[in-house]
């Protein structure tokens, strides 16, 4: 068996880009299965960013 082949290649997948072309990086989140279970239902992660701008800072 050659050992050389297969496996991953680098740079290989999706790009991590954002519609404005900024990267984004994944962030861990801890949540309860009903927890999860509802943010999806809500839109996931585009859901998420979205609360988040739309939340106004003090």
């Amino acid at each position: 068996m050659n050992a050389k082949r297969g496996g991953p290649g680098r740079g290989q997948g999706r790009k991590p880009i954002a519609k404005d072309g900024e990267l984004m990086q994944a962030r861990p989140v801890r949540m309860t299965d009903e927890e999860w279970g509802k943010c999806k239902r809500l839109g996931g992660a585009a859901w998420v960013r979205a609360k988040i701008k739309a939340t106004r800072e003090t």
